[in-house]
C-alpha cells in the first residue's frame, strides 16, 4: 500500500516564510455570516531587526511561527473596523518548520492552500 505523501510547502511559500513574510489560508467558517482564515506569521528576532536597519531581509531556516485561526464578520470585511465582532479561535507557536507542518496537519489545513495576504481577501 502506498504511503501518503509528506506535506510540504511549495518552494515560493517556504521562501516567504523563511524571509519573515506572513501567509494565510481561507478555511471554512463555523458560523453563517463569517469568513475564516488561518494565518502563519513568522516571529521576528533581533537579527531580523538588525538586518532591516541595514536595508536587507534575513533568510532563516530555523524560524518560529505564530499560527492563528480567526473568524471575521463578512459585512465588516470591507471597512476599517474589520476586527469588530471577530473571533480568535486558536493561537499557537510552532517552534520550527516541522512543528508548523504538524500543527497544520492537526488543524486540517494543507500547506499548498496558503497564499500571500495581499493575494486574498484576508482583512488585516
Amino acid at each position: 500500500m502506498d504511503q501518503p505523501a509528506e506535506a510540504v510547502f511549495p518552494t515560493d511559500k517556504l521562501s516567504a516564510l523563511r524571509l519573515g513574510r506572513p501567509l494565510v489560508a481561507e478555511v471554512e467558517a463555523g458560523r453563517p455570516q463569517y469568513r475564516a482564515w488561518v494565518e502563519i506569521r513568522p516571529l521576528r528576532t533581533d537579527a531580523d531587526d538588525a538586518a532591516r536597519r541595514e536595508g536587507r531581509t534575513r533568510n532563516d531556516e530555523r524560524r518560529s511561527f505564530r499560527l492563528t485561526h480567526c473568524e471575521y464578520v463578512i459585512e465588516r470585511l470591507d471597512g476599517w473596523d474589520y476586527d469588530i465582532g471577530s473571533n480568535e479561535l486558536k493561537r499557537i507557536v510552532a517552534t520550527d518548520e516541522a512543528n508548523l507542518l504538524a500543527l497544520l496537519q492537526d488543524w486540517g489545513v494543507a500547506p499548498e492552500r496558503f497564499a500571500h495576504p495581499w493575494n486574498t481577501d484576508f482583512p488585516a
